[in-house]
């Protein structure tokens, strides 16, 4: 039973897919203390004061441009233009996907491979550079505006994306959807520019929010995943659930907006909002710095 009080959210777990549980509305009971305890946790230690902080506050994502000073991006953007370059001397980029789906990692002394379908995921352990970016303040204080805790600086990658053909193999991270049951973060600081045909993030606008009408699709979703339990269909029991686009209006909101970036542009967002990796043209690149914050959803202290 302890793991109904952690982070597990998925429903291959006996409690989490508890169907006597669930019929009482366990999930929902998860998710609403999971967004009362973040809403405490944030004001222990940060209230919104910038635009910026009020934008990702509001609507559950900011895209800050030239977030470091010139000098500063220049320093970074060649350590990690070298590191890159370093594994792929080490290690050539793989030839293609395997399976569909999220695939295992590949381990090199220089980080790992991993692919979701037919797009490659490659972390590449940080350098001093990249290391410092996770300390600056300003970067830290977005962190706790989402989830009320200071992001671990051991979270962070450089990482690139090599996209692949959707004909191919599906990339599921291509489909809306959201990571968790409760706030959590992710981060995309880039490098390099990001066009509209690299498979820019896509986000919709307030969908971090509880409303009454998420909340009744949050126990819909859960009530599918205990269903697939019970039936023994592994696929089904996932706890990042995915929406279907037409969706989206039914539960009040807004379009989806792609996000093509300039170079130095820092992406944040609360990833219980629903998002996706935007569509891309085969072979094509991103390279970010990158990271995910996913504390325990039932700690009540912030940090």
């Amino acid at each position: 039973m302890y793991s109904i009080f952690t982070s597990m959210k998925v429903f291959s777990d006996p409690w989490v897919g508890h169907p006597g549980l669930n019929r009482l509305g366990m999930h929902n009971k998860r998710v609403k203390a999971a967004q009362a305890i973040s809403r405490f946790r944030r004001a222990q230690t940060v209230r919104p004061r910038t635009a910026e902080e009020r934008h990702l506050d509001e609507q559950g994502f900011v895209a800050i441009h030239d977030f470091l000073p010139a000098d500063r991006f220049a320093a970074l953007r060649d350590e990690a233009h070298a590191a890159v370059e370093g594994a792929a001397s080490e290690t050539p980029l793989p030839a293609g996907p395997e399976v569909w789906g999220f695939g295992d990692s590949d381990r090199h002394g220089w980080g790992f491979d991993r692919f979701d379908g037919s797009t490659l995921n490659r972390f590449i352990r940080p350098g001093p550079q990249a290391a410092a970016f996770a300390r600056n303040p300003r970067f830290r204080r977005l962190a706790r505006i989402v989830t009320g805790k200071a992001m671990p600086v051991r979270r962070n990658w450089l990482y690139q994306t090599v996209n692949g053909d959707e004909e191919e193999i599906h990339d599921i991270q291509r489909e809306f959807h959201r990571d968790t049951f409760f706030n959590a973060m992710k981060y995309w600081y880039f490098i390099d520019p990001v066009d509209a045909d690299d498979g820019p993030f896509v986000y919709v606008p307030g969908s971090h929010l509880l409303t009454p009408e998420r909340l009744a699709w949050e126990q819909k979703k859960a009530n599918a995943a205990v269903h697939a339990r019970m039936k023994g269909d592994r696929g089904g029991m996932t706890g990042s659930f995915r929406i279907e686009e037409r969706e989206l209006a039914r539960l009040g909101l807004p379009e989806p907006s792609a996000y093509p970036v300039p170079a130095n542009t820092l992406i944040v967002a609360n990833v219980f909002g629903f998002h996706r990796r935007g569509d891309a043209v085969p072979g094509t690149r991103r390279l970010s710095l990158y990271g995910n914050h996913r504390p325990q959803p039932f700690i009540p202290f912030g940090s």
